[in-house]
């Protein structure tokens, strides 16, 4: 994540202030593990990249039907992103 902050100071000594924040995520998702061949720690690897998925999947699904509840917390990834997923980005 990298965090942006814009001051602009005014003739009549007012500051303007701005903030952003951008979120670089690698959105890559494994393929089945009987189809890499994968073993060992490849293996977890793609077995948490798909857990994540999931989980971005299951929170975009909750924001699109209007649940009271969204499961942000089921993933580091969803955790993140949970100031740009709730609507609260321009």
């Amino acid at each position: 994540q990298i965090l942006i902050e814009s001051r602009e100071a005014l003739a009549n000594v007012q500051t303007s202030l701005e903030l952003g924040k951008l979120s670089l995520i690698d959105l890559a998702g494994s393929e089945r593990a009987s189809k890499t061949e994968n073993t060992g720690l490849r293996l977890k690897e793609g077995a948490n990249i798909n857990r994540s998925l999931l989980a971005l999947g299951n929170c975009i699904n909750a924001l699109a039907d209007g649940r009271s509840h969204v499961p942000y917390r089921d993933s580091k990834m969803t955790r993140l992103l949970k100031d740009s997923l709730g609507g609260n980005c321009r």
